[in-house]
């Protein structure tokens, strides 16, 4: 973590949060805020994916309502 792309944060943990993530670091043989890191990263693989399943479920709502607005335009003018 001492690469040019790296900006140190500050984060306040509770205590019994940063004991866990302590014991895992160790574990693992990480610091702790690498272990953060490790912790953090698959989240950010994680949250695109559920967006663009929450995106093609919005998309498919939305088409839906236009082809009953189309229905309902359509009957309309018969």
């Amino acid at each position: 973590m001492n690469g040019s792309g790296d900006i140190d944060a500050q984060v306040t943990l509770p205590m019994e949060l940063y004991q866990v993530i302590a014991q895992r670091a160790q574990a693992h043989g990480n610091s702790v805020s690498g272990e953060i890191v490790a912790l953090l990263t698959p989240l950010l693989v994680q949250i695109p994916n559920e967006l663009e399943v929450e995106f093609a479920a919005w998309e498919a709502a939305s088409d839906e309502d236009w082809l009953t607005t189309e229905g309902m335009l359509a009957s309309l003018g018969e």
